[in-house]
């Protein structure tokens, strides 16, 4: 059985291949700088192609991480809050690090 093909696209070709201009021009907050929220979504999404389930883990070992911020803060845990931000940086490190 043929496995099912899956297609994210964030953007449409023009006529000649080139990607469209974007009249809200999201990817740019109007200084030049990129968009530090899309740059991560593009690159989880690229390495999910790319690690498959090996990626899969590491995206859920970040989201594990961001829950047990979100615990540690409600139960007004310092150093818990501290050391599930650092193990949050570090999955993020991993999971978007080229």
């Amino acid at each position: 059985m043929a496995r099912p093909s899956i297609m994210i696209a964030f953007g449409l070709p023009g006529p000649r291949g080139e990607e469209e201009p974007h009249e809200d021009n999201r990817e740019h907050d109007g200084e030049g700088d990129d968009d530090i929220a899309t740059e991560a979504i593009v690159s989880i999404v690229r390495n999910l192609h790319q690690g498959g389930p090996s990626a899969v883990r590491d995206l859920r070992k970040f989201a594990a991480a961001l829950e047990g911020m979100c615990e540690t803060f409600m139960d007004r845990d310092r150093k818990g809050f501290e050391d599930a931000a650092s193990e949050a940086r570090d999955a993020l490190e991993g999971l978007i690090g080229e």
